[in-house]
This record gives C-alpha cells, structure tokens and sequence, in this order.
C-alpha cells in the first residue's frame, strides 16, 4: 500500500498489524495453541511490519522525518545488532517477546494512530524511537545472557532472577 501511495489504506494496515501483534499471543496461549512454529512466524512478522512502517513513514513522512533519520538509523541499527547477535549465537531471530518489547510496539501504534488522525509530534516520536532502542538493547542483552535459546522470556529482570533460582 505504501509503495503505492495508498497512504490511508497504508495506516490502516499497519495498525492492524500492531493491534494483531499484541494479541495473537494471548489467545494461542488461552486455546492453548503455542508452537516454536508460532514464535519464530510471529518474529518475522514483527520484522516485516517494523520495516513496512519505516517504509511508508518514510514515503508518506519522508520530508517531516528527514532531520530524525539519525534517530531511524539508530533503531535500525539496535533492531540489527539483536538480530545479527542472536542469528550467530543461536541460528534463530530473538523471539523472546518481552515486556518492553510489547509497550514499544503498542506504542508505536498509538503513534501510527496519532499521525493518522492528528499530526506529527517530534516528542511523541522520540519517546516511541527511545523505547525501541531500550526493547533492542534488552533482546541484545538476552540474547548475550542465555546460554541456550528459549522464547517467552518476559525481561532480562526475570531471567535474571530465574537463574538466581536455578531455572536460567
């Protein structure tokens, strides 16, 4: 849609895609239909819809964000360095769905919200950016803290004390 200027149908979309992120989880887990599968799909779609919004922010926002690419580059670069790390140490993308994770993508989406129906906001962005660095950053750290993959892991708080008990 954003490749084609459909800017509308583009938004829609994608908060459709970061509504749907935010609770496929909860219901696999209520019908009890969790897989490995399930996991490793959801973490390419969260890749798939992160690059498509920075697509079409960038088509239909390009000349508003042109002086906060750094700040894109920066969580492109977070976003990767996660990837990459746990890609090399464990051949799997981190699908660890942590709880910083979650509020970075619920607020992302009430920033799509917010540009759809109201206007850009530079604070609002740089919250929603910050927080997506920090939601990086914790994967990366994860990541550098398992010593073999597991997903669900709702923080690097909880892994830590898990391990203090003997389950990390």
């Amino acid at each position: 849609m954003a490749l084609d200027g459909q800017r509308d149908a583009f938004f829609v979309l994608i908060i459709i895609s970061l509504v749907s992120d935010l609770v496929d989880g909860p219901i696999a887990r209520w019908f009890g239909q969790v897989t490995r599968l399930g996991a490793k799909l959801d973490t390419v779609a969260d890749g798939c819809t992160v690059l498509a919004a920075i697509l079409g922010l960038y088509l239909f926002e390009g000349e508003t964000l042109r002086p906060e690419l750094p700040w894109l580059y920066l969580f492109l670069a977070s976003y990767g360095a996660a990837a990459v790390t746990s890609l090399s140490k464990f051949g799997v993308l981190p699908a660890y769905h942590l709880y910083l994770s979650k509020t970075a993508a619920f607020c992302a989406g009430a920033f799509f919200i917010w540009l759809y129906l109201i206007d850009y906001s530079r604070p609002f962005f740089l919250a929603v950016v910050s927080l997506g660095v920090l939601a990086n950053l914790e994967s990366l750290l994860v990541t550098l803290r398992l010593k073999r993959f597991r997903s669900d892991v709702a923080s690097l708080f909880y892994l830590r004390v898990h391990e203090r008990d003997g389950d990390g």
